[in-house]
């Protein structure tokens, strides 16, 4: 009976697809100075690209630099290395990543720095949408990390990486974090650098379980014999607490905040129920929560909705924004 890690892959991992995937993936083979000039002239082309649709709103753009990206290379090299037990390349692929981080947090700043006075961080959905990770980009990262690995380990389907590139984010929240800096929202560079964090993580933590099940690292494992084997599992459960630890804070602190958004939500809404007010949106960093609210007339006593939310979320700060509500109206006809 075949295995699941066989079906997964479309058959037996021999040697030649190890090797063939290792070639595809890992930057120590030759041409090494071809590899990494290819691999930098693409980062910065979509660093550019995602600095400039971010800073211009640009959804399009945005999704270009995602697609131009080569990140994903790299981290699929950590994922295949830590299965494999090759301590080495995991070493070099971390450092890649980390100098194309810097590449590209520079890149941003720079550029963000040629456009000083025209850049918004307040009211720019590209910006904003990355500078407080959410559960659900959690969750898109592990999908993306998953489907990333079983495309790279299948040359039948590698045509699936454009899409897997565009569905999660890796180059832009490092453009936010470096327009965030040139603008000293250190605050919001923070929340861009650990959503990239998060994705790189899982992506991480989900590829190494892809090619462990599809049996890339059993193979490779084989064929380095038993010291490569205890070395590949000390590196293993070294890597999985290194990744694991982190992503569940962060996740942690994702859910956390989203309880309490929610929570917000509900309290705002039953506390202004009677009145000409409504709830425009409920932001939650921390235990600071923002309600922004529009209507007219008189609003009841603050500190009601303050004991509701005590009473039900524990200590907290909460600023109420109040927008005035405008009715225009204007007649097309004669």
């Amino acid at each position: 009976m075949a295995r699941f890690g066989d079906i997964l892959h479309g058959g037996e991992i021999t040697a030649d697809d190890v090797e063939l995937l290792q070639e595809k993936l890992l930057f120590d083979r030759h041409p090494k100075r071809d590899r990494m000039i290819r691999f930098f002239v693409m980062l910065l082309l979509s660093a550019v690209i995602a600095t400039y649709g971010v800073v211009s709103d640009s959804v399009a753009s945005v999704i270009g630099a995602m697609i131009v990206a080569p990140m994903m290379t790299p981290i699929m090299a950590v994922s295949l290395s830590v299965v494999s037990g090759d301590g080495r390349n995991i070493v070099r692929s971390l450092l890649i990543v980390a100098a194309g981080t810097a590449a590209v947090v520079g890149s941003a700043y720079v550029l963000a720095v040629v456009l000083v006075g025209t850049v918004q961080i307040a009211g720019n959905s590209q910006i904003t949408a990355r500078t407080s990770p959410r559960l659900i980009d959690l969750i898109i990262a592990v999908a993306s990390g998953a489907a990333g690995a079983f495309a790279t380990g299948r040359e039948d389907v590698s045509d699936a990486l454009p899409g897997v590139a565009i569905a999660v984010s890796l180059v832009p929240p490092l453009s936010v974090v470096g327009i965030c800096l040139s603008a000293g929202a250190f605050r919001d560079a923070l929340g861009a650098f650990l959503l990239f964090l998060t994705n790189f993580l899982a992506i991480v933590i989900a590829g190494l379980v892809v090619f462990a099940i599809m049996g890339y690292g059993g193979t490779a494992l084989h064929l380095e014999g038993k010291k490569a084997k205890r070395w590949a599992i000390a590196v293993i459960v070294i890597a999985t607490l290194v990744i694991i630890v982190p992503l569940g804070i962060t996740s942690y602190r994702v859910t956390a905040e989203q309880i309490l958004q929610q929570q917000t939500l509900e309290e705002a809404g039953a506390w202004l129920e009677g009145t000409q007010y409504e709830v425009v949106s409920v932001e939650a960093d921390g235990r600071q929560v923002q309600v922004i609210i529009a209507g007219e007339g008189d609003l009841p006593p603050f500190e009601d909705l303050l004991s509701n939310l005590r009473g039900r979320a524990g200590d907290m700060t909460v600023d109420l924004k109040v927008v005035p509500e405008r009715n225009i109206e204007g007649q097309t006809g004669s």
